[in-house]
């Protein structure tokens, strides 16, 4: 009989944690989407404000030091992305990481190589919500892990 309490209680607690583990992956998800139209907007301020919360010395973590990127970028012809995919992966109630699969395009229709490219954000919640305090990317044709599921 301890055996099936056992069973029921543990039967339970992953019914309880699967719906929470399911609304922070669309609640990243729906972070990430927000985000993506502001950097195609390339709105610098707005995103640093409201989406990094990048540590230490990385040079997006300011207003100026993204709108360089931007302007990097636009100097190769850059105009927006083209976004393929955007999956959640929640790793613990308060971490989690997204996998972008986008596309740099051009302003003459075209793109910047490599056409296909793979960028991993590491997100944490704070209490104002998700935030992104690292990103890199992916080496071409590599997948995110998603140890959670």
């Amino acid at each position: 009989m301890n055996f099936f309490r056992v069973g029921l209680l543990a039967a339970s607690l992953i019914a309880i944690a699967a719906p929470a583990q399911a609304d922070d992956r669309a609640d990243m998800e729906k972070f990430m989407a927000d985000y993506l139209a502001l950097w195609n907007a390339h709105d610098s301020a707005a995103i640093t404000a409201s989406f990094y919360r990048l540590d230490g010395d990385h040079p997006w973590r300011t207003a100026e030091g993204l709108k360089a990127e931007f302007d990097r970028l636009a100097a190769q012809g850059y105009d927006k992305s083209e976004i393929h995919s955007v999956i959640g992966c929640p790793l613990d109630p308060n971490t989690g990481q997204v996998e972008l699969r986008f596309t740099r395009l051009t302003g003459d229709g075209g793109f910047l190589p490599p056409k296909e490219r793979t960028s991993l954000y590491r997100l944490s919640k704070f209490v104002d919500g998700w935030r992104v305090t690292g990103m890199s990317a992916l080496p071409a044709g590599e997948r995110m892990a998603c140890p959670a599921g």
